[in-house]
């Protein structure tokens, strides 16, 4: 018996441990298309395409990995539009360098329409479907309204658009004086570490990330529970893997899109000195929040309909079960919401 307990306690603890050194990964078949600075397009190719038009993925940028679009064969974004017959691209967004430190907004912008480009090169398709995941989802409303030439439909999910239409911690956080955030990027040199990012978000739910969890893995340990187990691990691992972000870029975010609130703003936030208007989106359009989001309440996704030129017939609005990371990811969403999301997309021409 002594024995055993030791052998739970030393898997405990290896666990724990090896979580030190998270690495990233893919589950889904892919291959590189189009690397520039920070941007390294995939394309996940469709085994089975059904002359669809392409859709393209912006994870967010939050310090994590952009894999939370293809998490685990079982919880894959990418493969619920595969079985719906789309080909696939993803923005996997690198780790800033020290030579990347001044990138802003909007060279995030005109990076993801050098993603676009790529795909409309490859596929001869003038229009594609665009997805943004949280922040990746306010960035492909920008796109969107800059670009809405070249945009089929956009899909919004867990996405702060406006976020003074309902109160949330993160909104508190982003009114702290401008010297912390700047000093955080000033640590990092000029690049603001994924770590800082990863302790804000823990901290707003602090007994949680730093208590309950390693409860429930030990839990798990002593019932037996290997799924359990295998699940934690699968987790914690893309939760813990952490990116640096250009300085710039992240003290832009604070100002212009948590302290200004410029996205509700026509031409308060300029790309290529053209001013941001979302009166220019007009296609069909998918917005989708979590009753249960903390960091953007659904309030904040929702507004975007209130800003577009889109006609109401034309806005489909989903409310999933989940929280923040629930509603991009969660199996509930992926099996539910995000297959609504699917068909209706085949409606769009």
């Amino acid at each position: 018996m002594l024995l055993l307990e030791y052998q739970k306690q030393k898997r405990y603890m290896d666990i724990i441990l090896s979580l030190r050194k998270p690495y990233a990964y893919w589950s889904t078949p892919n291959n590189i298309i189009y690397e520039h600075k920070t941007l390294r397009l995939r394309r996940f190719p469709n085994p089975e395409p059904n002359a669809k038009r392409p859709v393209l993925i912006l994870p967010p940028q939050a310090g994590h990995h952009g894999n939370i679009a293809d998490y685990s064969p079982e919880q894959s974004l990418v493969r619920v539009f595969h079985r719906y017959g789309f080909d696939v691209y993803v923005t996997e967004w690198l780790s800033a360098q020290p030579e990347h430190r001044d990138m802003g907004i909007e060279d995030y912008i005109l990076l993801t329409d050098e993603a676009v480009e790529e795909i409309r090169k490859r596929t001869g398709l003038y229009k594609i479907h665009i997805v943004g995941e949280c922040q990746g989802g306010w960035q492909a409303a920008v796109y969107t309204a800059l670009y809405p030439e070249k945009i089929s439909s956009l899909v919004v999910a867990a996405a702060p658009i406006d976020v003074q239409a309902a109160p949330s911690r993160m909104i508190d956080y982003a009114q702290m004086p401008g010297e912390i955030f700047q000093f955080l990027v000033a640590t990092g040199h000029g690049l603001m570490d994924g770590r800082h990012i990863l302790w804000g978000f823990k901290n707003m739910e602090p007994e949680e990330h730093f208590y309950r969890k390693y409860k429930y893995l030990w839990d798990m340990l002593q019932a037996g529970d290997e799924e359990g187990v295998e699940r934690f691990v699968r987790f914690e691992n893309w939760y813990e893997y952490t990116q640096k972000l250009p300085g710039r870029f992240y003290l832009e975010i604070v100002e212009k899109i948590f302290k200004e609130n410029s996205l509700i703003k026509p031409g308060a936030l300029k790309i290529a000195g053209q001013g941001v208007d979302l009166k220019n989106i007009s296609c069909p359009v998918i917005i989708m929040a979590g009753k249960k989001d903390h960091i953007t309440p659904e309030a904040q996704a929702f507004a975007l309909k209130d800003h577009i030129s889109t006609p109401p017939e034309d806005i489909i609005e989903i409310l999933t079960e989940g929280g923040h990371i629930g509603t991009l990811m969660g199996n509930e969403a992926l099996k539910n919401n995000w297959t609504t999301v699917n068909e209706m997309l085949l409606e769009v021409i």
